[in-house]
């Protein structure tokens, strides 16, 4: 079975400015020694989390309430306790109701995994999508990979 495929920007540093420092813990890692599979996922929450604060931050004037809808992870290397991790999250595709976030996971200069996520804005109350609004596209933009 072919490997699915992403986006190849996604494995370059160079492709993000909105970065979140992680670090690799003890418990994070399986019987290999490397940091486990539930270990990557958990690093581009705390990235998209992290990127998406502002909207779900009761101060903010704009709230928006995104929710996953896919997600793609990558396992391109291995990675080991107590490594710095440092996540890039940028935006790869805006749609009329959702947007594809992508995501690299580095140690230093070297890409260990990628991920891309769909979200998709929902109303809080009737939790139906919602179109998203132009000042937060316009904001995605500024992320833009590619």
């Amino acid at each position: 079975m072919p490997a699915a495929t992403s986006n190849p920007l996604t494995s370059l540093r160079t492709s993000y400015t909105h970065w979140t420092q992680e670090h690799v813990r003890w418990s994070d890692t399986d019987l290999v020694g490397h940091a486990n599979n539930l270990t990557f996922g958990a690093f581009c929450e705390t990235g998209r989390s992290l990127f998406l604060r502002r909207y779900v931050d009761k101060h903010f004037t704009e709230r928006a309430m995104f929710l996953p809808a896919q997600l793609i992870l990558n396992f391109i290397g291995e990675v080991f306790w107590p490594a710095q991790v440092d996540v890039g999250t940028g935006v790869l595709d805006i749609g009329r109701s959702s947007c594809r976030i992508g995501q690299g996971l580095f140690e230093g200069d070297r890409c260990f995994g990628t991920s891309e996520t769909v979200i998709v804005l929902i109303d809080e109350v009737t939790r139906r999508p919602q179109p998203i609004p132009d000042s937060i596209r316009n904001w995605f933009e500024g992320y833009r990979i590619g």
